[in-house]
């Protein structure tokens, strides 16, 4: 009984002292949030100069609190030359891809002016911030809560410059901010926590390194359009995070074979989200063929409603296709403050240029505009309800 006592006293006492370790963890990571909340709104807290300073020092005083980990050394060798092999042949195929897309000249970085403002504060920011999660990610333990806490507050160290100058009252801003910086963010945050916390800082500081600091040291880089790098910055730590996991599989001490066997439900549940997202940024970038807009009125009743998104064919002089632009047609065209959907009633074609005229099906008169070939975005082939509203109420915000 004394045993059993001593035994159970003890179990209480670790359960406390790991309480006491998630509180300091929640207090600490929480003052850290605070600070980039403010710095939201004054970005003169941390400048890109200042970031590694706020980080080595969040670093030191983290290590003072609660102490220091070390990596999984086992592990470490093996992940860092997989995450190696996986950049470096990443970095091979976009340059290969830069013969069809076209490459861009950079600009001069190599010099006493770009190392010490440019390429060493981004250098010391990968290194800081890693050790830092890295700790973090170690003393959370088996919470959940605070790891997902963790994974957040390091994607707000990412996109905070971007959210201090983001128009929240912009729907098409809001969908270039979610696209082009938080998507490629989270993807690129949740293979950084994985990394470190299952192997350590090494991994993923060469990765970061090499993904990015190249376009600062190569002259030539290439030159895709800017939701199509969206893609590629989303798809890639997600093509990286299967290799590591696989090779973590492989190293760890569970059953191999019995891992194995939930390998393919982890493929299922990786593609579904880049394909959707693919999709989305293929259907709003606008750069492509075909076009989705969220509607925000109830003008064209009962064909659709407000809160529905329509998939646009454009039209243009790239597509040749001015001819589908007849009476009958509903079409998407561009006014001083938005995009309208409303459907051609009436054209007339000059020597000069062709004009149309339109109405909103629930209006009780036509739209008391012309407009011009070069306003039209395209013609409605497609609709699905509801989905839109989210972009709606954004826009409302």
């Amino acid at each position: 009984l004394y045993t059993m006592g001593a035994k159970l006293k003890k179990g209480n006492n670790m359960k406390r002292k790991i309480f006491k370790s998630y509180k300091k963890i929640f207090i600490f990571e929480s003052i850290m949030l605070l600070l980039l909340i403010l710095n939201v709104y004054n970005t003169n807290i941390l400048k890109l100069y200042r970031l590694p300073i706020f980080l080595l020092i969040a670093d030191f005083l983290f290590f003072l609190i609660l102490g220091f980990e070390k990596d999984n050394k086992r592990l470490k060798k093996e992940v860092t030359f997989e995450v190696f092999i996986c950049t470096i042949i990443f970095l091979l195929f976009y340059y290969i891809f830069g013969v069809f897309i076209s490459f861009a000249y950079t600009d001069d970085y190599l010099t006493i002016y770009g190392i010490e403002k440019i390429i060493l504060p981004l250098l010391l920011t990968i290194v800081f911030k890693e050790d830092l999660r890295k700790s973090l990610l170690t003393k959370c333990g088996d919470s959940k809560f605070l790891m997902i806490y963790t994974v957040l507050i390091f994607i707000l160290i990412d996109i905070s410059s971007s959210l201090s100058i983001i128009k929240i009252n912009d729907s098409y801003n809001i969908f270039l901010f979610i696209a082009l910086t938080l998507l490629p963010s989270i993807s690129r945050n949740i293979f950084a926590t994985y990394v470190s916390k299952n192997v350590g800082t090494a991994p993923i500081i060469l990765y970061l390194i090499i993904t990015t600091l190249y376009e600062y040291i190569i002259p030539i880089v290439p030159n895709p359009n800017r939701y199509l790098k969206s893609i590629i910055d989303f798809i890639i730590p997600i093509i990286m995070l299967v290799r590591v996991i696989k090779v973590v599989d492989k190293y760890s001490d569970k059953d191999y074979e019995i891992e194995r066997n939930y390998n393919k439900l982890r493929v299922a549940y990786l593609i579904i989200p880049i394909f959707i997202t693919s999709l989305v940024v293929y259907l709003v970038s606008g750069y492509f063929k075909y076009y989705a807009i969220a509607i925000a009125s109830g003008s064209m009743k009962p064909v659709f409603d407000r809160g529905y998104v329509v998939v646009v064919e454009q039209v243009g002089a790239k597509y040749d296709n001015y001819d589908k632009l007849q009476n009958g047609e509903i079409i998407a065209f561009k006014t001083e403050k938005e995009i309208v959907v409303h459907r051609i009633i009436k054209k007339i074609e000059t020597k000069d240029e062709v004009i149309y005229y339109t109405k909103g099906d629930a209006n009780p008169k036509e739209d008391n505009y012309a407009i011009k070939r070069e306003n039209i975005v395209g013609i409605v082939r497609f609709k699905v309800p509801f989905i839109g509203y989210p972009t709606i109420w954004l826009s409302e915000i």
